[in-house]
């Protein structure tokens, strides 16, 4: 795959080809490059289409495409298009297990499905009180029973949602997955947390290692018949390894619980399937996977309907737009949109269906498949799993550091990279990086509870007033820029 570099590069006008003058990308974890197709496409919209949505004229209906046609592309990026548990074929808007929905960031989606939570308890509790969507809607659930994917009948909705108190929240992901939760404490809320531990792995790539991670184990001990929500990340975003959220939503809804996995540092390495991983509600960061600032939420069939969105009271609660306060930006959704023309580019680069796709002009009459998805993202996984073992066998090479996270380049991890040194503050490597043009991150990436229990690990060598110094990989990285990366490492380590 080493042969497409030059061709995946040309496609980003973020990087340059000169090591020279260009910046070394390795700050992807915080945002990735965008592609020009998707740059295009903002720019397009924004020059041609940028008009009030839902009118009667050709240019508003025109406009209006966007975001559904959005939405589409997302679902079949994470497997919503697909029934549970399988892969079938089709992609049309509303089909499938779910729906998807967008707004400003991750967190802010998370802190509108939390109140969304606590707004359908106290709608419950009162249901005269309640404004005139939620009372309308709990009104007609009184007698309905939960989800089928719950594992069988768990009671009907309102006394589910009245009797269930708890919520676990695994506190090793972003803030943006935590704090939201962490918040309904003060809404009659019992809040449980769910630590990570310390694994000593006796097989596989991490044998003889000391990981940190979610034991489902514990998890087990933690739900009950109270609990309402389990939240995890997919991936940390400090660790960069990959969990058991399957094994967290069998563990869930066995008790009669949905889970909320947070999918921001896992998507921009693999392609998500909700239909296998058996979750509720996903959600990740489009800046994060080379659309524009914006952040994509996918909800179940089953779990959306127990719920009101929080969007004006008279709109229609079956529908995304009631989850998008105040509509999703336009032009953003254009640039998400293009996130399928990007992914018919890098699958042309082996040839095949995608090469017919991406000749054609932008248009949106044809659907988004699954398969140019998966074929895209096989070339990113092939690229990062390369430059991940360059930087990880670096970094190994060095008796002064230690790499927070598995120590390994295997399928368990992807490439975001965490360490630390006895030579160097985390601090002090960033900014000698930085000096020379190269993009890093150091601190605690908004994953501050897990820093903090990980500097109890004294081996880890981490203060947790600092952080961790954090390396993070794409596929458009090369292997020149991780030698030129690796040579100024060695200068400070």
């Amino acid at each position: 795959m080493l042969h497409h570099l030059p061709a995946i590069r040309s496609l980003f006008p973020g990087l340059s080809s000169s090591l020279s003058t260009g910046t070394i990308m390795l700050d992807n974890a915080g945002g990735s490059q965008l592609p020009r197709v998707v740059i295009d496409a903002m720019r397009e919209y924004k020059e041609k289409s940028f008009v009030q949505l839902h009118g009667d004229y050709p240019l508003s209906k025109c406009a209006t495409a966007v975001i559904p046609r959005a939405r589409e592309v997302v679902k079949v990026f994470l497997g919503g298009h697909e029934a549970a548990g399988g892969r079938a074929a089709g992609s049309a808007i509303g089909a499938g297990l779910g729906d998807v929905f967008f707004g400003s960031s991750s967190t802010v989606l998370c802190y509108e499905l939390a109140a969304a939570y606590a707004d359908a308890r106290d709608a419950c509790r009162n249901l005269d009180a309640a404004p005139a969507d939620l009372r309308e809607h709990f009104a007609k659930a009184r007698g309905t029973t939960s989800g089928s994917n719950l594992g069988g009948t768990h009671g009907s909705l309102r006394d589910r949602l009245l009797s269930r108190d708890q919520i676990v929240v695994c506190t090793a992901g972003h803030e943006a997955n935590v704090g939201p939760w962490m918040r309904l404490a003060l809404r009659g809320y019992t809040i449980v947390p769910w630590h990570v531990e310390p694994v000593r792995d006796a097989e596989g790539p991490s044998a003889g290692q000391t990981n940190w991670r979610p034991s489902l184990d514990t998890l087990k001990k933690l739900v009950n018949s109270r609990t309402l929500l389990v939240l995890m990340p997919q991936v940390s975003n400090i660790l960069g390894e990959v969990w058991d959220a399957r094994g967290a939503a069998e563990i869930a809804h066995a008790a009669g619980a949905r889970i909320v996995v947070d999918g921001v540092a896992y998507a921009p390495h693999r392609a998500p399937r909700v239909s296998e991983l058996g979750c509720d509600w996903y959600v990740y960061s489009t800046y994060k996977v080379f659309g524009p600032h914006m952040a994509a939420m996918f909800g179940t069939h089953e779990a959306m309907g127990e719920l009101v969105g929080p969007n004006h009271y008279f709109l229609d609660s079956k529908v995304p737009y009631k989850w998008e306060l105040g509509n999703a930006s336009h032009e953003a959704a254009a640039g998400v949109a293009a996130l399928w023309d990007f992914m018919c580019q890098l699958a042309a680069l082996d040839g095949g269906a995608a090469t017919a796709a991406m000749n054609k002009p932008r248009g949106w009459s044809t659907p988004p498949t699954r398969e140019v998805f998966d074929r895209a993202f096989a070339i990113v996984r092939n690229l990062e799993d390369r430059h991940t073992a360059q930087l990880i066998d670096y970094l190994k090479s060095k008796p002064s550091v230690r790499i927070v996270g598995p120590r390994h380049a295997e399928s368990s991890r992807v490439g975001t990279i965490s360490f630390t040194s006895t030579k160097a503050t985390p601090v002090q490597i960033s900014q000698h990086l930085g000096a020379r043009n190269i993009a890093m991150r150091q601190g605690h990436a908004y994953s501050k509870r897990l820093v903090e229990q990980l500097a109890t690990d004294k081996d880890l060598h981490i203060d947790p007033a600092v952080g961790v110094a954090r390396l993070s990989i794409q596929h458009y990285n090369s292997p020149e820029e991780l030698e030129f990366v690796c040579r100024a490492l060695d200068e400070i380590l």
